[in-house]
């Protein structure tokens, strides 16, 4: 049906001039450590996507890709493919304080990884539908539907049903159904005494709409498309969603800026916890001189050149030793993914 680790066809070449100026602003901007990880990442994710999709993702802290802040978390997973454990299905993780709504989840996440696209309905009341959702898997930048549906700077299209439209290219992810098949919403238990439905727990169909969802500490969402309108579909074969990192930008809205800067400037000093939103550049936990540098590298190229910025998804450090010999024993002969960031703040339409 979808094949996920189906590599694309671009080439490396067009993206040789990018991301040498990058690495030599990173070397002039003091920095100097992070390239090697930051070149291995290139080298292996450049050559094969298979290695940029994370492990698999059975608890909380196997998510890589958190978006927010707060001592709340809950997990978002989404699969293309119902009643199938060979695919695997992408999971994100979402922080907050206070109350926090499905909606509120999965607004924030499409917003954050410019890879993932919504197609919903125009907000009434308290009703907010999910007509498809879309991942550029490439990470080319060069989503598109077949049927000319236009996303937003923020990845959405705010369309009435939509039925049948397919990714332009194949190697990306995307479906779509209303009176074809559906996008079915799926909640971790909350009468379990564990909320985890890969540990111990259950799903069950949401019992109210996304905007109307209460996030719980520890929970689970579900979104799985189904063409057969099984409500008993749930994300199966969870696997983390990597982070297409462009250092020094905490917002995260696609650049480097002042406005970045200025996160870094709040969040200097802490020692340990710290999150991109308050500053970590290098996923240390720490906000320091280190992070700063990195913002200037990323600044100083995206200020000096018109070449689209490349980014690609670094796995942490601690994982990096699994991620090499990983890497020993497959085939790097793979065609090469991209990715290039630049753009505006995505703005969130799950809003009931």
């Amino acid at each position: 049906m979808i094949g996920y680790f189906r590599s694309g066809q671009a080439s490396l070449f067009g993206q040789s001039l990018a991301v040498q100026r990058y690495f030599e602003v990173l070397i002039q901007s003091g920095a100097v450590q992070y390239v090697p990880l930051l070149l291995v990442a290139w080298l292996l994710c450049g050559s094969n996507q298979a290695f940029c999709q994370g492990g698999p993702a059975m608890e909380m802290d196997d998510i890589d890709y958190w978006v927010g802040v707060g001592n709340n978390r809950s997990a978002l997973v989404v699969d293309w493919t119902d009643n199938s454990a060979a695919d695997p299905a992408l999971v994100w993780g979402y922080r907050w304080d206070g109350n926090a709504t499905g909606a509120e989840m999965i607004t924030a996440i499409v917003t954050a990884d410019r890879r993932l696209f919504a197609r919903v309905n125009p907000p009434a009341g308290s009703s907010t539908v999910l007509y498809g959702l879309g991942y550029d898997a490439t990470g080319d930048q060069q989503f598109a539907l077949d049927d000319g549906t236009e996303f937003d700077a923020a990845g959405f299209a705010v369309t009435g049903p939509a039925d049948l439209a397919v990714s332009v290219d194949s190697e990306d992810f995307y479906a779509e159904g209303w009176f074809t098949g559906l996008w079915h919403y799926g909640v971790s238990d909350p009468e379990l005494s564990s909320s985890n439905p890969y540990a111990g727990g259950t799903w069950i169909s949401a019992p109210s709409g996304v905007a109307s969802r209460l996030l719980i500490d520890g929970s689970w969402d579900s979104w799985t498309y189904t063409p057969t309108f099984d409500f008993e579909a749930f994300a199966e074969n969870p696997h983390a969603a990597q982070r297409p990192i462009t250092p020094g930008d905490f917002e995260p809205d696609r650049d480097v800026d002042g406005a970045d800067l200025l996160i870094w400037q709040r969040g200097f000093g802490i020692r340990s916890g710290a999150t991109l939103e308050q500053g970590d550049a290098n996923g240390d936990g720490m906000v320091d001189e280190d992070d700063l540098n990195l913002w200037q590298a990323s600044f100083s190229l995206l200020a000096s050149t018109t070449v689209p910025f490349w980014a690609v998804p670094v796995p942490s450090t601690s994982k990096l030793a699994i991620f090499l010999l990983c890497c020993c024993s497959s085939n790097l002969a793979r065609s090469s993914s991209r990715y290039a960031g630049g753009s505006t703040a995505r703005t969130g339409h799950f809003n009931g």
